[in-house]
């Protein structure tokens, strides 16, 4: 546990240019240590040699006590996650470290990690509270290490989006005392960070079914994931997808959020394609439209084809894809040709337009998941195990979707009478509140870091484009400083331009 001690365990990776202290545990009660560790990699210029800090030592715009430590989690579909070593599909390091700065990979325990008695033990807030163990071990050792631990950005995509911007939002919040006491954190020390990057977050799960279906209601036909085969949604799943949607309405208004820009209150008008909100996601979406267009034009992306080209349907698109395999889900980006013709969008050579949502959805990305995608019909998604408890492996754990149900019984009443009956109680479980309660950012905007950057694919089905845009917004609407877009045509992944989120770091740590 303490690494000035483990001076000789230091390796220098020519290859990629960096000092290398790999797979440590960072917690002394580690109840799954083969997931509980963490990786730590230096510019080769700030150490001497193995183990021997070098202050003078310099790389871009810092040197080794200036540098900003990066801290990216590994935590994917609320699953245990091992730290990722230098060379893997989901390794992220090169960028940072060719900019100089210090880059920490970090393991953490998921919803079906089990303790040596076989007893789930991480369970909602377990990822997060694993993460936050971590940050504060990097910090006890601040002295063994180089880089400015006062710098800190969390960095993840999708869960691990969620768990970055928690990291951010929820730094030294005592409601986690508990938990971090029990996992064997440094209680002295701070795992508050300087900034969040956040990619395509998978959060504000009580609410994520009725964005959903507010989102892509319009389509009753689904692509299909690993937990629900594609096909077309029942008669009852389109009438709960309705329900939904209308509750989402209620619930966005409800919200008082406000433009960051211009201070105008953002609201759904009762049809759910009107109004200020709805014309302010659908300003985001035609502004990353004409930023990707803009750079296609210019030449400034590496894909192989035009403008004319992308608009005759002439092009492959990246999209995301996870396909079970013998050692779990295996994430990945698959290039897939263009389908459509483009002719719900224009584009003027500055500025594009979208001939609404719907059409968006209907011509260019339709629904990857069924009704319901998140607290699922049949209680087995990621979720559902995610804020299950040790005694109940997976639950149901919406309000929302318990409500709308209700109004469907006389309907429906075999599917939604079983749906009501399986939710009974849910609004009266006061251990699963505190659990949603502990791992949705929306609950301690006003709080932690003071700077987020959020960045979400305009073709990621995974969630509903409001789930990101509306934490913004509360970000913004809290004071604190957000940058926030789409990035068209990029799948649920870490959804950026070459080397922006390194400039935006630059920016913090001038």
């Amino acid at each position: 546990m303490k690494l000035v001690d483990c001076q000789e365990q230091w390796q220098l990776n020519r290859q990629y240019g960096c000092w290398c202290l790999e797979d440590i545990v960072y917690t002394e009660k580690a109840t799954t240590p083969s997931v509980q560790r963490l990786s730590i990699y230096v510019p080769e210029p700030y150490m001497t040699s193995s183990g021997v800090i070098d202050p003078d030592g310099k790389m871009g715009r810092f040197n080794a006590r200036t540098a900003p430590v990066v801290f990216e989690n590994n935590s994917a579909g609320y699953r245990e996650m091992p730290n990722v070593p230098l060379g893997d599909h989901r390794d992220e390091s090169a960028k940072y470290l060719a900019r100089g700065m210090v880059y920490v990979t970090c393991g953490c325990r998921g919803r079906e990690s089990v303790d040596p008695d076989g007893r789930l033990c991480a369970k909602a807030p377990g990822t997060l509270v694993d993460l936050k163990t971590a940050i504060r071990f990097l910090r006890h050792n601040a002295e063994a290490l180089p880089g400015d631990c006062s710098k800190m950005i969390s960095v993840g995509w999708s869960a691990g989006g969620a768990m970055s911007a928690l990291v951010g939002v929820t730094g030294d919040n005592p409601l986690y005392d508990p938990y971090l006491q029990e996992n064997g954190a440094y209680m002295d020390e701070s795992d508050a960070v300087l900034a969040a990057q956040i990619y395509c977050p998978i959060t504000d799960l009580e609410h994520a079914d009725a964005a959903y279906e507010w989102q892509y209601r319009a389509d009753t036909e689904n692509e299909g994931t690993p937990f629900n085969p594609a096909g077309t949604m029942t008669a009852f799943q389109q009438a709960l997808s309705e329900k939904l949607a209308s509750r989402y309405i209620d619930y966005f208004n409800s919200l008082g959020l406000r433009d960051p820009a211009t201070g105008e209150r953002l609201s759904l008008d009762p049809g759910g394609r009107s109004g200020s909100g709805y014309n302010y996601l659908m300003k985001q979406l035609e502004a990353s439209a004409s930023d990707y267009l803009r750079r296609l034009a210019e030449g400034a992306l590496e894909d192989d084809f035009g403008v004319e080209d992308y608009f005759a349907g002439n092009y492959a698109r990246p999209t995301h894809r996870a396909r079970r395999t013998p050692e779990g889900f295996l994430h990945e980006i698959i290039h897939v040709p263009g389908k459509d013709k483009h002719a719900w969008l224009r584009w003027d050579g500055k500025q594009a337009r979208i001939d609404g949502l719907d059409a968006y959805v209907l011509n260019h990305r339709r629904r990857m998941k069924p009704c319901t995608a998140f607290d699922a019909l049949d209680c087995h998604s990621p979720e559902n195990q995610e804020l299950g408890s040790p005694e109940r492996d997976c639950m149901h754990f919406s309000p929302d979707v318990a409500k709308a149900a209700s109004t469907l019984r006389e309907q429906f009443p075999k599917e939604a009478g079983a749906l009501s009956e399986a939710c009974e109680g849910l609004e009266n479980d006061e251990a699963l509140a505190l659990r949603r309660r502990l791992i949705n950012p929306m609950n301690f905007v006003g709080q932690g870091a003071a700077h987020y950057r959020i960045r979400t694919g305009a073709c990621d089905a995974d969630t509903s484009f409001m789930v990101s845009l509306v934490l913004a917004l509360a970000l913004a609407n809290a004071g604190k400083d957000v940058d926030y877009a789409l990035v068209w045509d990029r799948p649920h992944c870490e959804a950026d331009c070459p080397g922006e989120v390194c400039d935006w770091i630059e920016k913090l740590c001038k």
